[in-house]
């Protein structure tokens, strides 16, 4: 199923929302959200429809007690789509049309929340094409994200990402990050360093023709996306091998930083699986 044919993605978050307009989420106000948060006298909050008599009968200061309840709010919710060169690859799947799936996914299931919605994309730099700013207007993130399907990746580079957070300021947001993390972990942890305040939800999108389906023996010519310098190689399984290895060691890097940051990676190869996603968005959001 595709987000056209009414995909959505509920998530979840674990912390407290200061957002003062009403939603689906706990937040840090009092109000009228049906989920209990104390009893406080009822000189504090004068509302006697609320009156809690049996914690009133057994309060040892014979003081009336009313229920004080919890406010659900909204929570802004942005996606950040990586579009330097390495995400044009194209093979078992495009990268590019996954990451607008998923963008699309999240800002229906942010529009039923009752949540703010922005996306932004970024490579060296922002691309001010494709920024959003906090809306609740569905038909414009979809035609943004029409425009976003049909670019393809040219630049090289992550630097746009701290530019990014620049543009994600004021109030916690929950930030659900889209790439392929081919990215140095020393330039990737320099850059999150800023988005570090939100809750950021790494997704990765892997194609398996990029590394595993090549063959163990070959002579290829092979262009290197974010250089852009081709290069002769002599294809062998240990050569094979040494790639992977280099790969492996990438994504576990990665995926410390991100756990220090507080979220597990959720990795995406070839195809979504929404059941998946979902669950983890939903169970598995710290």
């Amino acid at each position: 199923m595709t987000p056209s044919e009414g995909q959505t993605a509920g998530y979840r978050i674990a912390w407290r929302t200061s957002g003062i307009r009403a939603g689906a989420h706990k937040g840090r106000m009092a109000g009228s959200g049906g989920l209990l948060r104390a009893n406080v006298p009822l000189v504090q909050q004068p509302d006697p429809r609320r009156i809690a008599i049996r914690e009133s009968l057994r309060d040892p200061a014979e003081q009336v007690l009313v229920r004080q309840t919890q406010q659900l709010s909204a929570v802004p919710v942005y996606v950040l789509i990586d579009v330097s060169a390495s995400m044009g690859f194209a093979g078992r799947c495009r990268k590019v049309s996954i990451a607008c799936d998923l963008a699309e996914a999240l800002s229906v299931a942010a529009h039923r929340a009752g949540d703010a919605f922005g996306l932004v994309a970024f490579d060296n730099q922002v691309r001010e094409q494709f920024i959003v700013r906090r809306t609740r207007s569905r038909p414009l993130v979809s035609a943004m994200l029409q425009d976003l399907r049909n670019f393809t990746p040219e630049r090289p580079g992550i630097a746009g990402l701290a530019e990014a957070a620049g543009l994600l300021s004021g109030e916690k947001k929950l930030v659900i990050l889209i790439s392929d993390f081919l990215w140095d972990v020393n330039e990737a942890e320099a850059a999150l360093l800023a988005l570090s305040r939100h809750d950021i939800v790494p997704i990765e999108i892997e194609d398996s023709s990029q590394l595993d389906d090549l063959p163990d023996w070959g002579l290829f010519s092979l262009v290197d996306l974010e250089t852009r310098k081709r290069r002769l190689v002599a294809m062998r399984p240990a050569l094979k091998k040494r790639w992977i290895g280099q790969r492996s060691k990438r994504r576990d890097g990665m995926r410390e930083l991100f756990g220090r940051l507080g979220r597990d990676m959720f990795s995406i190869k070839d195809r979504i699986a929404w059941d998946r996603f979902e669950t983890y968005l939903m169970y598995e959001g710290g």
